[in-house]
């Protein structure tokens, strides 16, 4: 486990190797940025680096006993806090104040790594501040989070922040063919769709999300032909699966989005999903439509996420549709 397992993110460790070069580490961090970009193993590679005895030029040997162990989740310094269920619990808290009030078994440091630290809640913030603010001297605090300003302010000001930003598509595309041995224009398609997260970008499958997207157009085309009796039934059936509406809603937006880009530009190489049917069925739909759907789509995107009727949503959206 070392800094050279991550992809990008050249400036958060930068950061980091130059701290570690100076022994100038903070006692405390706040790594943002979106899910799934690399928070969590930047902190897995950083708590190796720290405890690693032969070091390197990135940071741990990713060879030795302790860089392993950090690696397989099982060294005894390095303690990992994620929600149990929604939240980050103060029973949570207080075992890890225990175990860190405790020197070093085998490491220079103790590691605290807390993913999803936007998850804690009142009492557990309160109680993990604590920490922040009378650190044992022998500790290393990383919080992970996408949210950092659902954080208390007081928790954030005790934090050096590193803002990790989305990995650029090229960084993603040249990965998964690497790691997956994907197809160049496959490779694409998926890191466009992962917007600049190498875990998303990892889990996605091909063919589902290529499945989904014809599943939408099929959909799309065939509205204008249904009585309206058959929308609302449809409609019915979409507002009972939340998720799935999610889903072909922001399927809809990427759609749009391609359209209008590439009558703007007819650069291919911006596009999601740089399929040749698309592309003419956007120049076949009057700019004016286009608009006002990608409207209707992110309207409706919208109202969801207020946690406005799924069901309301979904019939107004078709009714428009299908006009």
């Amino acid at each position: 486990m070392n800094f050279a397992l991550i992809e990008g993110h050249e400036r958060p460790i930068t950061i980091l190797k130059r701290a570690l070069a100076n022994n100038t580490l903070a006692h405390a961090y706040l790594f943002s940025g979106e899910a799934g970009i690399g928070k969590k193993m930047t902190a897995f590679a950083l708590a190796a680096a720290v405890n690693c005895p032969v070091g390197g030029g990135d940071g741990g040997c990713g060879e030795c006993p302790s860089c392993r162990k950090v690696a397989s989740g099982g060294h005894p310094d390095v303690h990992l806090i994620a929600s149990d269920g929604d939240e980050i619990k103060i029973d949570q808290i207080r075992q890890v104040q225990a175990d860190l009030s405790l020197k070093p078994f085998e490491g220079a440091k103790k590691i605290l790594i807390v993913d999803g630290a936007d998850r804690l809640n009142v009492a557990s913030a309160n109680a993990f501040l604590k920490t922040l603010e009378e650190p044992p001297g022998d500790v290393l605090i990383v919080l992970i989070t996408p949210m950092p300003q659902s954080l208390l302010a007081t928790i954030r000001s005790r934090c050096q922040e590193i803002r990790f930003q989305p990995l650029p598509r090229r960084t993603l595309a040249q990965a998964l063919v690497k790691k997956r041995g994907l197809p160049e224009g496959d490779s694409w398609f998926l890191a466009a769709l992962a917007q600049g997260s190498m875990g998303r970008a990892l889990g996605m499958d091909v063919e589902q999300e290529k499945a989904a997207r014809e599943e939408l157009m099929t959909f799309w085309a065939g509205l204008g032909q249904m009585g309206t009796g058959e929308v609302l039934a449809r409609a019915e059936a979409l507002g009972k699966d939340r998720d799935r509406l999610e889903g072909l809603l922001d399927i809809g937006v990427e759609r749009l989005r391609d359209a209008l880009v590439y009558r703007a530009t007819r650069n291919e190489a911006l596009l999601v999903y740089g399929h040749g049917t698309d592309r003419q069925w956007g120049e076949r739909v009057p700019l004016q439509r286009l608009l006002a759907d990608m409207e209707l789509f992110t309207t409706s995107r919208g109202l969801l996420d207020r946690r406005v009727s799924a069901q309301l949503v979904a019939e107004n959206l078709l009714l428009k549709l299908g006009r």
